[in-house]
């Protein structure tokens, strides 16, 4: 397919423009600039560093999104921290400040620690907890507090791409703006291209949904790492717990060449029992049966996106109401398909 490229004195005045945008703007990431376009992530990073010419749709969208956000249309300056439950989470919270709609639990501040010290390290850091438990929306909030500062590409992996290691190579390689078709022919001209595009433009690479992967792309990540850490890359592999056995039990090559290199193990659970009673009150939810809360705290099973989808029916049915354990059985038959009627 041709693209219809802009002249090139102005797809360099658009780059330089937007390399000065960036530097005014160091809260964004050239992935918030791309999430108001049709374009990826990497593709704006592949223009942002000169290797993508400029194709006419870039350059117009791009300097679009500068413009708007000049304007103040989008991309505001500022930012939504989290609400910090108590540190002791032994004692009884009787206040907390709400500050936005992330919950600062035990898990995301693992999860960010585990990103800080990957990133700072070079380091293949793997983090496994149930689903539902805040791992993504942990990842996402590190971003937008270090946009900037980190660069960080993040893959969710999905059931294509998981099983087959040229659909695996082909979607990471997409985010940096490598766009070539990939094929049984080609697929490692594509690998070394990608490693060649990671070396130039280090940073961490976040893997989602990783306990779905097959043996082989594990393989992928292994060698792209061994390839890229020396220029300064890291990996955080994000997963449910199942993936840690697979590792442990080391029964085949690929798997046991990845966990050979792992640099830190974090498996995490989820939320506890004083973080959803602190979460709940700062919902505004206050006044629940003791009984109810812990067919409620049983129900959610640490997850907190659990959690939140149950207090927004609360809310929308039962606001100023009080909770009892029948109300909690109806939410988890609504929600989940759960028989609680006779919990105890």
């Amino acid at each position: 397919m041709m693209v219809k490229q802009v002249p090139q004195a102005e797809a360099d005045a658009v780059r330089t423009e937007l390399h000065r945008f960036m530097a005014s703007r160091p809260d964004l990431t050239l992935g918030h600039v791309a999430a108001h376009t049709l374009l990826c992530e990497g593709t704006v990073r592949a223009f942002a560093s000169g290797h993508l010419p400029g194709g006419r749709e870039a350059v117009t969208a791009i300097a679009r999104v500068m413009e708007s956000a000049r304007a103040g249309d989008i991309l505001t300056p500022g930012g939504r921290p989290a609400v910090v439950l108590a540190e002791d989470m032994g004692k009884r919270v009787r206040r907390l400040r709400r500050e936005g709609t992330f919950y600062s639990t035990q898990l995301s501040r693992r999860v960010a620690e585990t990103l800080e010290y990957c990133h700072e390290q070079q380091a293949i850091g793997i983090v496994t907890a149930d689903f539902g438990c805040g791992k993504t929306a942990a990842v996402r909030h590190w971003r937008e507090q270090n946009a900037g500062r980190v660069s960080c590409t993040v893959m969710e992996c999905d059931e294509f791409c998981s099983t087959n290691k040229l659909d695996f190579v082909r979607s990471l390689a997409k985010l940096y703006g490598i766009t070539r078709k990939v094929g049984t022919m080609n697929g490692g001209l594509v690998f070394e291209e990608l490693c060649e595009q990671v070396r130039e433009n280090p940073g961490l690479i976040v893997i989602d949904q990783t306990e779905t992967l097959a043996a082989r792309c594990c393989q992928i990540i292994r060698q792209l790492w061994d390839k890229t850490s020396d220029a300064g890359v890291g990996v955080v592999m994000l997963a449910a717990p199942i993936l840690l056995e697979r590792l442990m039990a080391g029964r085949t090559a690929d798997l046991g060449a990845l966990q050979s290199r792992v640099g830190i193990w974090v498996p995490l659970s989820g939320l506890t029992r004083s973080e959803m009673a602190a979460i709940v009150r700062q919902e505004g939810i206050v006044d629940v049966d003791e009984a109810a809360f812990d067919v409620w705290n049983k129900a959610i099973g640490g997850s907190i996106r659990r959690l939140m989808r149950s207090i927004d029916l609360l809310k929308s049915r039962h606001a100023g109401k009080r909770v009892s354990e029948t109300t909690v059985a109806g939410v988890a038959g609504h929600l989940w398909g759960l028989n609680l009627s006779k919990a105890a």
